[in-house]
């Protein structure tokens, strides 16, 4: 069977061509789009751990502030552990509504 009526095609290829801009944009290196000027050698990001109270926040914002190494190997754990929770959180929840999400048997 065969399209007669043709009238999207002029509508589908000016948002094909205006995604592929928008792509390029995406893709310009940031120097270009940068106001100028020389970059930024002596930049230091720290926590303010002032206003902090004793507790997890604060060994958090004190572990950022030491050593950005240990601290990003504690966010992958802390964020595994917490996707590991969930998981078996909704999975159990599921379960409870009769939601089998288990292996799927094939018959042939």
């Amino acid at each position: 069977m065969m399209i007669r009526d043709r009238a999207w095609m002029p509508r589908l290829s000016r948002w094909i061509a205006g995604a592929l801009a928008a792509s390029a944009l995406l893709l310009l290196p940031s120097e270009v789009l940068a106001a100028g000027g020389k970059p930024a050698s002596k930049l230091v990001n720290v926590a303010d751990t002032r206003h902090l109270a004793p507790g997890l926040s604060k060994w958090l914002a004190d572990l950022y502030n030491d050593n950005l190494l240990i601290y990003g190997l504690v966010v992958v754990a802390i964020m595994a552990a917490m996707g590991g929770v969930l998981g078996f959180v909704f999975d159990r929840a599921t379960a409870l509504f009769g939601i089998n999400l288990g292996r799927l048997d094939h018959h042939e």
